[in-house]
């Protein structure tokens, strides 16, 4: 049976591309069909690019003619945050307050896609200036889980947009960002790859920030080849080599202090039958306590959060202002961040010179640490939405386990296991730098999960 090309990997489309066998203008008015039948209140895009898309796959068919195609993503149709800025775009971050605001030119990262030949479908939704863990806007609408589908069920944030526009068919592949979780949560909860980058592999010029020193960019797709791709596409660096990954070579510690704390057993299970997969399949686990996350946890709940100190910082004259035109969840965590004194923000940042080294001492000889990446599954929308209690709650577990890799600077993956009725999703950490080796073990990770879901199917 032929998979329909919205249900295809990018690096599947753009081979088949490579071999003439998809042209990029079908395939780029495919997917924009797509968005106009299933997206007609605009709760996933924003706001499409379709002049420019149609212009980019039009070049892409030429070079494809050609032989003369610039990247193995060449031709293949994408989304891309409402963070991101476009030139001649509207760049709004999801909030009323930066209505209007059009940039002239596009954002690094943007600018290299495009350079190698990826179609720019349009902007996603966001949770409003990308913070929040939910996946809620009040003012531009909330896009719907794509998984659970029993009732209205959260997305996840704040890249919900991103991860809904994928997992629903409408993009080849989203960009996100991920702060304290932005990427992998939305990844998570809708059945997808989600790869938070080291803080500085990726330029954020051009992105709209949260958190200067914790904003990272990231990919969310249906599979680690095609975050590969584009990580290598948008830090103009060499493709990562996947070939020869295997699970069998693996040394992975299992963390045991935290993130399994309150878990529901919905995603516990999945997870340690996912763990227990690996080990079948020759990798060497070890489960382990891991106390620097437990003890970045405290420091964080006595003093407060960087990203909400730094947030308030780079958004402060709106906050003060205009603070009654913002989400109410929002406008709390601000809050939050504008009462951090120095004090409090360099006791965190302290901390985290301190305690990084003990967590990069304790993952020496092993290729990853794995854990849960959300210990709840998405909460119904209606339990959220107006209850600022449920959703501080709710809020607090979604960025739990995802923020320790944030805080204590890490690359991260997000790997969807089999699971049912909740969406389930391993989270793999390395040091900050190991992008590429993190990918390589997201492989072998990935490709011995994928045969045990296909033999569940």
């Amino acid at each position: 049976m032929t998979v329909p090309w919205h249900e295809q990997t990018a690096v599947a489309l753009g081979y088949k591309i490579r071999q003439r066998e998809i042209n990029p203008i079908e395939l780029t008015q495919h997917f924009l069909a797509r968005i106009k039948t299933n997206d007609q209140d605009n709760r996933i895009y924003v706001r499409t690019t379709e002049k420019r898309a149609l212009i980019e796959a039009e070049a892409a068919a030429y070079r494809a003619k050609q032989g003369l195609l610039r990247s193995p993503l060449d031709g293949v149709p994408i989304s891309w945050k409402d963070l991101y800025d476009t030139g001649g775009v509207a760049t709004e971050g999801g909030s009323p307050l930066l209505t209007g605001r059009t940039p002239k030119c596009d954002a690094v990262v943007l600018e290299r896609a495009s350079r190698a030949g990826i179609v720019c479908l349009g902007k996603t939704n966001t949770v409003q200036f990308a913070l929040g863990g939910i996946g809620t806007n009040p003012f531009t609408g909330t896009p719907h889980n794509a998984v659970m589908t029993d009732t209205p069920r959260a997305p996840g944030g704040s890249s919900c947009g991103a991860a809904v526009s994928v997992a629903s068919g409408l993009a080849a592949a989203g960009i996100g960002s991920d702060t304290g979780g932005s990427v992998r949560v939305p990844a998570a909860w809708n059945g997808l790859v989600g790869f938070k980058t080291s803080i500085g592999a990726l330029s954020t010029q051009g992105v709209l920030p949260l958190s200067p020193t914790l904003d990272t960019v990231g990919p969310l797709t249906r599979s680690i080849a095609d975050a590969a791709a584009l990580f290598s596409i948008m830090g103009a660096r060499s493709a990562v080599d996947l070939a020869g990954t295997d699970a069998a070579r693996l040394k992975l510690l299992v963390a045991e202090t935290l993130v399994w704390d309150d878990i529901e057993l919905d995603i516990e299970d999945p997870i340690r039958e996912a763990i227990a997969t690996l080990g079948e399949a020759g990798a060497e686990i070890d489960c382990l306590p891991v106390p620097e996350f437990n003890d970045i946890t405290t420091v964080v709940k006595q003093h407060g959060t960087l990203a909400l100190a730094e947030g308030y910082q780079c958004w402060k004259d709106l906050v003060d202002h205009q603070g009654d035109s913002i989400d109410p969840n929002v406008r709390v965590r601000f809050q939050q961040g504008r009462d951090m004194n120095a004090n409090a923000v360099e006791n965190v940042r302290s901390s985290v010179r301190n305690l990084a080294p003990k967590l990069y001492r304790r993952m020496a000889g092993y290729d990853a640490f794995i854990a849960p990446t959300v210990p709840i599954a998405p909460p119904a929308l209606a339990e959220v939405e107006t209850d600022l209690t449920k959703y501080k709650i709710a809020n607090g577990y979604a960025l739990r386990n995802t923020q320790l890799g944030n805080l204590l600077p890490c690359c991260a993956i997000t790997i969807p296991v089999a699971s049912d009725p909740a969406p389930a999703g391993l989270m793999i950490m390395a040091p900050k730098g190991d992008d590429d080796r993190l990918l390589r073990v997201g492989k072998a990770i990935e490709s011995t999960i994928v045969v045990e879901r296909d033999k569940i199917k």
